[in-house]
């Protein structure tokens, strides 16, 4: 019983060991990190651990973790860089300083015994490098951001020469001038004259503000003019349009007219003619009617219709005859008389 209890311990620290054993052998390295390998049998390892698992017996060996990301030295407010420009002005430039282990190199920065003090040695030599290099610049070149840019720019190889050796390195448009500031006294002045260099380009945008609505002026006084020789030159033209239009209306007026008279005078002429005919055609049949009308009448029926019609016609009104009137027998004592009485009233 007791020889198996012993196996089971035994079984039982195997697997807790086993279980502890990765823990305590191996190290995690970060993604922003750089592992470096040191031994004691071998010493630094020469490849530099990237992210994941890396072999780190206790009392063996020890795993020296760098930073992988980028790196700032920052010259600003007290820690400014003070220099002179080539006119002997001072000037306080504020500057961030970004660079990086250089790949493959960490292992080298812990064998030289640089892990505690890179940092210090990038401040230090940017320092005294920028203040000799930035010293290159005027005071005209300080106001152009152009000029600065390509003037900090021109630091890096530079810089990177001094680096090297401490095996880290500026980055590409790794040095950026942040801020630049004269000193209180020439500030004033600088403003001065910067205030009097926009006073003048301010000027000078008057002048040719002035001269602008100088020239605007003449060209509207040139266009007016253009735009009434052009009003002129097209009213005469519609004038003379006009007048050919009219002349051309009056043409057709007077053509119209005299179609008009012409028509109107053959229709007076055929109402005429046809008045003529018909006044002629209605005395023929009045001439044909009484010609019918006597020869009618000359007939034996006739004489006797035109005897009934006197007979019918006859109205003889109260007659006073007096023997005692000369006229009586010349009026009414012949057959003669009486026959012209009634024929005169059959007649009619």
């Amino acid at each position: 019983m007791l020889k198996r209890f012993s196996i089971v311990q035994i079984l039982s620290i195997l697997v807790i060991v086993a279980w502890l054993l990765p823990k305590f052998a191996y190290t995690y390295i970060e993604p922003d990190e750089i592992g470096v390998r040191r031994s004691l049998l071998g010493g630094v390892s020469e490849k530099d651990l990237l992210q994941g698992r890396a072999v780190s017996v206790p009392f063996l060996h020890t795993i020296y973790r760098l930073p992988s990301t980028l790196h700032y030295q920052i010259f600003e407010n007290e820690r400014a860089l003070s220099l002179r420009t080539r006119e002997n002005n001072v000037i306080d430039v504020d500057v961030t300083i970004i660079y990086e282990i250089v790949p493959g190199q960490a292992h080298l920065i812990v064998e030289e015994g640089f892990v505690d003090t890179y940092d210090t040695k990038v401040s230090s030599i940017s320092q005294g490098l920028l203040r000799e290099h930035l010293a290159s610049l005027s005071n005209a070149d300080v106001q152009i951001s152009e000029e600065r840019e390509r003037v900090a720019q021109s630091a890096v190889d530079p810089m990177n020469e001094l680096l090297s050796q401490y095996h880290v390195q500026v980055v590409k448009s790794g040095v950026v001038i942040r801020a630049i500031r004269f000193r209180p006294e020439y500030e004033q002045k600088l403003q001065d004259k910067q205030l009097y260099a926009v006073q003048a380009r301010l000027d000078e945008a008057k002048g040719g503000e002035a001269e602008a609505a100088t020239l605007t002026d003449t060209d509207e006084k040139a266009i007016d003019r253009d735009v009434k020789l052009e009003v002129e030159l097209w009213n005469e033209k519609i004038e003379q349009a006009k007048s050919v239009f009219e002349i051309e209306i009056a043409d057709i007026n007077a053509l119209a007219l005299r179609y008009d008279r012409e028509k109107r005078a053959e229709a007076d002429a055929l109402c005429s003619k046809a008045t003529a005919e018909g006044t002629l055609a209605e005395a023929k049949a009045d001439a044909l009617g009484e010609k019918l009308k006597a020869e009618a009448l000359s007939t034996p029926a006739g004489r006797t219709y035109s005897a009934i019609q006197a007979a019918r016609n006859f109205k003889l009104g109260d007659i006073t005859l007096s023997s005692q009137d000369p006229q009586f027998l010349q009026k009414f004592g012949s057959m003669d008389a009486w026959r012209k009485f009634f024929l005169a009233g059959a007649g009619n």
